[in-house]
């Protein structure tokens, strides 16, 4: 982030990380912000972002406790899905100018960070939707695209296990390239948040906790965009692995399968 995006957190936090220091030995909002935000940016360990900044590992500590959950309690001012009937167009427009799949509102895809606990490792789902805004009583009106790692739904489309005629090949071509937008943006948080990368190592917090980073990581990243502080194309990292290569054998029909099918046939009829 730039130096007056840096500044823009200061002075949104300013309030909340008064009064500036740690017993007597105070602390500028300015180092408290930097500090946190070295440690989102760099690894999942708070004794190097310490030795980095000039400050103790228990001062790190107090530093990410501080900035984390003031933004957090922020975050229906950056991380919103709106339910507005001009929003819920919108969506539907420029999600089907990637491929004409129709209706479509969102597309849903997950990727895992590493949680130490007692014995062996937790991996925890970090879903990038709000899914009760579409179960009943639904709030919106729409498709949801996921790959074969979720459930078919009557809101929930994923592909087609075996394709055996023209509509279901084209159902695939559509469903297939709109999702690419969840995974590019998956790639630009782990890009732009190493702690999510499980690579850098695990981080050292409960569950709960982990999510409330996780959606800090969200609002800071929609702070940058919108300041048009975006990654270089270089910077994005690989993409996140579906679960399609699973084995399909057996699988009964489920709720959404009629409603898959229907929207097979109406877009193989517009290509």
């Amino acid at each position: 982030m730039s130096r007056e995006a840096v500044t823009y957190l200061c002075i949104l936090l300013n309030n909340d990380l008064q009064p500036l220091g740690f017993g007597d030995y105070p602390m500028p909002v300015a180092l408290k912000v930097t500090v946190a935000l070295n440690f989102y940016t760099s690894t999942s360990f708070q004794g190097s972002t310490g030795d980095l900044c000039g400050v103790s590992q228990s001062a790190v500590h107090r530093c990410i406790r501080e900035v984390t959950d003031p933004l957090y309690r922020r975050a229906g001012d950056y991380v919103s899905f709106r339910t507005d009937p001009e929003s819920h167009v919108e969506r539907a427009v420029e999600f089907g100018a990637i491929a004409e799949f129709p209706q479509v509102q969102g597309v849903i895809d997950g990727t895992t960070s590493c949680i130490p606990q007692q014995k062996g490792l937790l991996l925890a789902q970090l879903q990038l939707l709000l899914l009760l805004l579409f179960t009943p009583p639904a709030q919106i009106q729409g498709w949801i695209l996921g790959d074969k790692g979720y459930p078919l739904l009557t809101w929930l489309l994923t592909l087609v296990r075996n394709t055996s005629n023209d509509a279901e090949v084209c159902y695939i071509a559509c469903h297939g390239s709109t999702p690419a937008t969840i995974e590019q943006a998956i790639g630009m948080l782990r890009m732009r948040f190493h702690c999510l990368d499980t690579l850098g190592g695990a981080l050292q917090y409960a569950p709960d906790k982990v999510g409330c980073i996780v959606v800090v990581y969200c609002i800071l990243h929609n702070i940058a965009v919108q300041r048009r502080e975006a990654l270089q194309d270089d910077e994005v990292g690989e993409q996140e692995t579906s679960s399609d290569d699973e084995d399909t054998e057996g699988i009964q029909e489920q709720p959404g399968m009629r409603a898959q099918r229907a929207l097979m046939e109406g877009i193989h009829g517009k290509w």
